[in-house]
């Protein structure tokens, strides 16, 4: 009976070996597809987190190696490594647009290396402006550990855009846009008060003698009141209506503008004022391509130098891309007049970024700015 339980155990012992010889395998492929998988995943993971923050930092404020940081390639290429942690990148592509135009299509950046040199910057020397965007690219090869199945290597691309913010125009006014000028109405109406001022007779009796009684006509009478003549004393009164004088600055009727145009060293703007007075202004707005001028001379920027509208002058030098012209605060006079933009060269590329705005303080316009590019 022994010999026979230690046969069935030994066919026992070895029927889990045979099967275990036949799982194995599947086992091992399932756990090496495991890990596989989790390193693409993470091979992903870091290309894209490389390539969001290699933008984040090239398009923030500051310096970096000595320069502004989105021409600090060699920092924008260390922050993206930062990210390769078992990966190592094919390649960290950078560049610049201006955007993209109403079909999608980028706008591109005159002077920008479109293929640069991996260890170049492909932007040297410009002057960033609101709506550009540093784009980073980011790419790494994807191989197997153990190529156990013949693939090519999967190539994993991310790219990342960061729009600049240089300057944040603010214009607005202290009257919401629909609101009815203010009723000022008294809260109380004045009225007249009475007075009543109360008279009191008091009638006293004759001196009498001491135990003698007092006939009954000379008797003190009884305390009487009468009441006296009311009087008025009217309250100050104040005018029932305030009205503050406002005119109609809406719609084809009020003030409209023609289109923004370029001429030779000009950039100027038609205004037509049919409110029947003539209008105030807070500020003036201006933003230009300042760097496409004449290049003859070595030197592409446009500078600003002045400005004009109805007989008032600004006179200065700018070569930012946008600026609030200060002091310059002209009257808009009524029917047609222009205001003028003078550069000190030829504006030779207009490319949509240029515009125009006047804010207007006659109450009753506060809420319709001239704007060119509406």
């Amino acid at each position: 009976m022994k010999a026979i339980a230690s046969r069935k155990t030994n066919r026992t012992r070895g029927q889990a070996v045979v099967e275990f010889a036949l799982v194995l395998p599947i086992l091992l492929i399932l756990l090496y597809g495991i890990i596989e998988v989790a390193r693409l995943i993470f091979i992903y993971t870091s290309v894209t987190n490389a390539s969001r923050q290699a933008a984040r930092y090239g398009a923030t404020a500051g310096e970096g190696n000595g320069a502004p940081r989105y021409l600090d390639c060699q920092g924008i290429r260390d922050v993206a490594d930062q990210s390769a942690l078992i990966v190592n990148f094919d390649e960290v592509n950078i560049t610049y647009d201006h955007g993209t135009d109403a079909t999608g299509n980028q706008v591109p950046i005159t002077g920008v290396d479109p293929s640069p040199d991996t260890n170049a910057c492909p932007l040297t020397d410009y002057n960033i402006r609101n709506g550009d965007r540093i784009i980073v690219e980011v790419s790494a090869s994807y191989r197997p550990v153990v190529p156990i199945i013949p693939i090519d290597p999967i190539e994993i691309v991310s790219s990342s855009a960061r729009t600049f913010l240089v300057s944040v125009p603010i214009v607005g006014s202290a009257v919401p846009t629909g609101f009815a000028p203010e009723t000022s109405t008294p809260s109380k109406t004045a009225s007249p008060t009475s007075v009543i001022t109360p008279t009191f007779t008091l009638t006293l009796p004759p001196v009498a003698t001491q135990g003698t009684i007092l006939p009954a006509q000379t008797r003190p009478p009884a305390l009487t009141f009468t009441p006296g003549i009311p009087t008025e004393t009217p309250l100050p009164t104040f005018p029932a209506t305030i009205t503050p004088t406002a005119i109609n600055c809406t719609g084809l009727t009020g003030v409209t503008h023609g289109p923004l145009g370029v001429n030779e060293n000009y950039m100027e703007m038609s205004i037509t004022n049919n409110t029947g007075h003539t209008l105030g202004t807070a500020q003036v707005y201006v933003e230009w391509n300042h760097d496409t001028g004449h290049k003859s001379d070595q030197d592409s920027t446009l500078h600003l130098i002045q400005a004009s509208l109805a007989n008032t002058f600004w006179r200065g030098n700018l070569n930012a891309p946008s600026a609030y012209l200060q002091g310059f605060n002209p009257p808009i006079p009524q029917g047609d007049s222009k205001i003028r933009l003078t550069f000190q060269q030829p504006y030779n590329n207009m490319d949509g970024t240029e515009r125009i705005l006047i804010t207007i303080t006659t109450p009753g316009c506060v809420n319709y700015p001239i704007d060119s590019r509406n």
